[in-house]
């Protein structure tokens, strides 16, 4: 089947106030699966990904039949202006805030078109996310019912407050893969096991010798392994690559 792209044409409010359009490009890699994974790439990622290791990944799902992978991303932050409490920022507006939209307005855009994409109105929901695209996956989990599963690869709290209380509040099953090479990730990884942000259903894999971006061939090979072991079940996937 072939891969489908879109633009959703949406828009936001600035911190003055003022109504911000911008695009939020899509591409679907449609199965007759019934299962729906919806991808938010790292902030300095597109679409397709480093290294197009999205698009690679979604016609790997797509030609195994195994669930039909949607990726997108927000527009980049344009540092026109910089708000205090934020790095980063699109034409006046929140760049965290845009993310976190832009992720909702894809999975709106996945539910409604869930037959064309899955086969089936009511696909099972997954939602999966790298660096700060992790850390939007987290902010939105629990605002939809259908998510069954949630997939954190080199995630950090990027996004603030609403991860925390996004994990916390959802209650399917949280998976968390991270290169040992990668504190930060580490760290949140300890944050979720315990205390008051202690997710309720967390698994969690450390990759050897790898840093956070998951560069290169083969640690590009985890990602593949972390997608069949969250979204499958499959144990017997070693979260280690073949050098």
């Amino acid at each position: 089947m072939a891969a489908i792209d879109t633009t959703l044409h949406v828009e936001t409010a600035a911190e003055s106030g003022e109504i911000v359009p911008y695009g939020v490009p899509i591409t679907a890699y449609p199965t007759e699966s019934g299962k729906v994974i919806v991808n938010s790439p790292g902030s300095g990622e597109l679409k397709d990904g480093r290294e197009d290791r999205w698009k690679n990944l979604g016609y790997h799902l797509q030609e195994r039949g195994l669930a039909s992978l949607v990726t997108y991303n927000a527009p980049r932050p344009d540092f026109q202006v910089q708000l205090e409490w934020e790095p980063y920022s699109y034409q006046g507006a929140s760049w965290n805030k845009i993310l976190i939209e832009s992720l909702c307005h894809t999975i709106d855009w996945s539910l409604e078109n869930a037959v064309l994409l899955s086969g089936n109105e009511s696909p099972a929901i997954f939602l999966t996310g790298f660096s700060s695209g992790g850390s939007a996956a987290g902010a939105v989990s629990h605002r939809y019912p259908s998510v069954q599963r949630l997939l954190l690869l080199s995630t950090y709290d990027s996004v603030g407050d609403p991860f925390y209380e996004g994990v916390s509040a959802f209650t399917g099953d949280i998976y968390l893969v991270y290169g040992d090479e990668d504190p930060m990730a580490g760290w949140l990884a300890r944050i979720l096991r315990t205390g008051k942000f202690a997710a309720k259903s967390f698994l969690v894999r450390e990759a050897p010798g790898c840093g956070h971006r998951f560069d290169g061939e083969a640690n590009t090979q985890l990602i593949t392994q972390a997608f069949h072991w969250a979204f499958e079940g499959d144990n017997s996937q070693p979260i280690k690559a073949e050098r």
